[in-house]
């Protein structure tokens, strides 16, 4: 800062030296140019697309049909009343869900049995 007693006006005259404050802000302005070529960002791994869709080779519901002439289907595969038991069990044994729905014809009745 510069100063000056005396003159005309018989008063201080104050005068500021801004040339260290054009300095600070030249070496700034060079340090925040540099930064930024010097930054590298992080490596991203997007998640690619399946190739292909995994079909499920489980059908959705579990339809046991039970006709007149007292055939069985389960979805419309034909199994016998002594194969019912172990093929339901192989159908279930994989799945979360045990839900089976039950079709029967009109003249077949359904009653309850004792567990053996």
């Amino acid at each position: 800062m510069g100063m000056s007693v005396g003159g005309s006006n018989r008063g201080i005259f104050v005068e500021m030296n801004v040339v260290p404050l054009i300095d600070v802000l030249l070496v700034l302005l060079v340090i925040f140019m540099i930064i930024p070529h010097k930054q590298k960002g992080l490596m991203a791994e997007l998640p690619q697309p399946a190739s292909e869709v995994p079909a499920d080779p489980q059908p959705a519901a579990i339809v046991v049909q039970v006709f007149a002439d007292e055939s069985l289907r389960i979805n419309q595969e034909a199994v016998g009343w002594d194969r019912l038991s172990a093929r339901l069990q192989e159908i279930f044994g994989a799945r979360a869900n045990h839900t089976a729905f039950v079709r029967g014809m009109a003249p077949w009745s359904f009653r309850l049995s004792p567990e053996s």
